[in-house]
């Protein structure tokens, strides 16, 4: 086979995936899989080529960072943990490289997809800082001492600890940031 049949065959067969809608990857990567240059590849092939954005099914490497994304959010909100995303996306043809840049260009973060749980490497933030604006306080700032005006906060979920309500703010966030650092999860 000489070299211009070997660009010819490896150019058809990646036209024919993308037309079937399997694009195993970028167009750069697919010919360097198959041992010829894709920089190569009109030169050789000449009124043969076409552009490669004009196949028919062909995605640029950003959408297909997209559409991937986007299957994998829709199946974290859906149901259970579909797995690591890298091995998602590495299954799809997408580079490291390639959803990094994705991710990064959108703004986008994996933590922040609803129902997604970082893999078991994944260390969480221990301490967190609680907005004492979201803890109810009359308009003066505290609420009538009394029995039943208490301030709580719950700690790692489970254990809740009340104070008074005319509890001085200082106290209570002497409290939480000595609590944040031993347990897990602190909330108002």
């Amino acid at each position: 086979m000489d070299r211009k049949e070997r660009y010819r065959e490896v150019y058809d067969t990646f036209k024919d995936l993308c037309a079937k809608g399997s694009q195993p990857g970028s167009f750069h990567g697919y010919c360097m899989e198959n041992g010829v240059d894709s920089y190569q590849m009109r030169r050789i092939l000449k009124d043969g080529f076409t552009n490669i954005r004009a196949l028919p099914g062909y995605m640029s490497v950003s959408m297909r960072c997209s559409r991937v994304y986007h299957e994998f959010r829709s199946r974290c909100i859906a149901g259970p943990h579909p797995g690591k995303f890298s091995d998602y996306y590495r299954n799809q043809g997408i580079t490291r490289r390639q959803m990094n840049g994705f991710l990064y260009r959108n703004g986008l973060k994996m933590r922040e997809l609803p129902g997604f749980a970082g893999s078991r490497g994944c260390r969480k933030q221990r301490c967190v800082e609680i907005p004492f604006e979201e803890v109810i306080f009359e308009e003066a700032g505290f609420l009538p001492a009394g029995e039943t005006n208490v301030i709580t906060v719950k700690v790692d979920g489970h254990a809740a600890v009340s104070f008074p309500a005319d509890t001085d703010v200082d106290v209570i966030a002497r409290f939480v940031r000595k609590i944040g650092k031993e347990a897990g999860d602190v909330e108002p």
